[in-house]
């Protein structure tokens, strides 16, 4: 299981997510590549894990409206386009900033 990250920050005029874990790591991830990466049965199979969403359907406005702690292991994202259903566990966001386009 791995650890909460020590601090979260959203930076919105660059639309960037910042994760700041143990050991001094830190992680930016684009908003668009978050939304893109959502792991809800709305924008994923939920038998395969095949993505639904089409990425290019994602406004380029994306904004983070806001952030809800999901008991000890995720935290729930609430975005403008009115999507906020996506969970994303601290072993997600630690996996989507490793394959995280550079």
């Amino acid at each position: 299981m791995t650890d909460p990250p020590s601090n979260i920050r959203a930076f919105s005029s660059e639309q960037t997510l910042e994760l700041t874990w143990e050991g001094d790591r830190v992680d930016r991830l684009p908003y668009r590549y978050l939304r893109g990466e959502c792991p809800c049965a709305t924008c994923r199979d939920e038998w395969t894990g095949d993505r639904i969403l089409d990425p290019n359907s994602i406004r380029p406005d994306l904004k983070l409206e806001g952030m809800e702690p999901i008991g000890s292991y995720a935290v729930r994202l609430v975005w403008n386009d009115g999507h906020s259903s996506g969970l994303y566990t601290w072993e997600t966001l630690r996996r989507l900033a490793d394959e995280a386009p550079r």
